[in-house]
C-alpha cells in the first residue's frame, strides 16, 4: 500500500505522526513531503539544519522524504494546491495524512485545505482515505477557538515505536526545547501516553478520519 504524509515543515513528521510513520513503514511504501524548507522568518539560517534533520528522521522512520524549497509562512493556497495535486497524480497514494484544518500555524491550515481539494474523492482518485494529524504547539494551541476543532476518531498504537519517535526528535536540535515546553520530547511522550489511555494502550497517536471509500 502507498501512503503519503503531506506536511508543512521539517519536524512536523516527527512531532506529529512519527510513531505511525515508523509503524506503517514496516509493511508499506511511505512518503513524507514537507512543503516548506524550515527557513523561519527572522531565523532563516536554521533551514539547513532542519533539512538535514528531516532527511535523517525520514531514514530513521523508514520513509522516503522530499522537501520543497518554500520558506516558512510564505506558502500560498494556489501553490499548495498545485504542488499537492502533482504529488497525488504522480504517486497515486491509497492513503493521505495531512495537517488539521484548524491549527494555529497558517502553513498547516493552507495545506490541510489544499489536501481536501487535491484528494477529493472522485471516482478516478486513488485516495481511499484522508486523515488529519495533530502537531503539538499548533493543533492544541488553537484552544478550539479556530473551528472546526480537531476531533480524533482514529488511534494508532505506537507502543513499540515510541523510542524511535523520541530518537527522531533528538535529531531536531533547533526545534526541541526543555520541558514543560510543548515542543519538548517529554511533552510528546506525555501526549502519547494520554492518547494511549484513551484506547487502552501504553502509547498512541490520534488522527481524525476525514473520509473513507472503504
Amino acid at each position: 500500500m502507498k501512503i503519503v504524509f503531506i506536511l508543512a515543515h521539517p519536524d512536523d513528521e516527527s512531532f506529529g505522526p512519527g510513531g505511525t510513520i515508523a509503524k506503517l513503514s514496516k509493511e508499506n511504501d511511505v512518503h513524507i513531503f514537507s512543503l516548506c524548507n524550515g527557513a523561519r522568518p527572522n531565523n532563516e539560517q536554521v533551514s539547513a539544519q532542519r533539512i538535514k534533520s528531516f532527511y535523517d528522521a525520514c531514514n530513521l522512520l523508514g520513509a522516503k522524504g522530499t522537501i520543497h524549497n518554500v520558506p516558512d509562512l510564505t506558502l500560498t493556497y494556489p501553490t499548495a494546491v498545485s504542488r499537492i495535486e502533482v504529488i497525488i497524480n504522480q504517486l497515486t497514494p491509497d492513503i493521505v495524512y495531512t495537517h488539521n484544518l484548524s491549527d494555529v500555524n497558517m502553513d498547516h491550515r493552507i495545506i490541510a485545505e489544499a489536501c481536501i481539494v487535491a484528494c477529493r474523492p472522485k471516482p478516478t482518485s486513488s485516495v481511499k482515505k484522508l486523515y488529519f494529524t495533530e502537531v503539538p504547539a499548533s493543533t492544541d494551541w488553537s484552544f478550539s477557538k479556530i473551528q472546526p476543532a480537531f476531533e480524533p476518531n482514529t488511534y494508532i498504537d505506537i507502543s513499540e515505536y515510541i523510542e524511535i519517535k523520541k530518537e527522531a526528535l533528538t535529531l531536531y536540535v533547533t526545534e526541541t526545547y526543555s520541558y514543560p515546553d510543548a515542543r519538548s520530547i517529554e511533552a510528546m511522550e506525555i501526549r502519547a501516553k494520554f492518547r494511549g489511555t484513551q484506547v487502552g494502550v501504553n502509547f498512541a497517536e490520534a488522527f481524525q478520519l476525514v473520509y473513507s471509500k472503504d
